[in-house]
């Protein structure tokens, strides 16, 4: 099913709260400009975001490419985006 850019934005960050290893919010993620080491995002939390986005969007982000890129909320959700191309839109 499609599913539009604001859409899988919502759901990245949601899926980031929900893997983090603690009390994590959007205003937290927002005010630390979506950067995920600055909100304390440990390698488990991130492996656990990996495999989400995966079940959820059916899209696979690769660890050890771009993990620079992958570390923020924006680099997170161009990676979604181009792994599922015009599934997107």
């Amino acid at each position: 099913m499609p599913a539009g850019p604001q859409l899988i934005r919502d759901g990245v960050i949601r899926l980031i709260i929900s893997s983090h290893e603690g009390d994590l919010s959007v205003s937290d993620i927002e005010a630390h400009g979506g950067v995920l080491e600055a909100v304390n995002y440990t390698s488990l939390s991130y492996i656990r975001l990996l495999d989400a986005i995966e079940n959820e969007f059916g899209a696979y982000l690769d660890a050890d490419e771009g993990a620079e890129a992958l570390g923020t909320v924006d680099g997170i959700v161009a990676a979604v985006l181009a792994d599922l191309g015009s599934d997107a839109v």
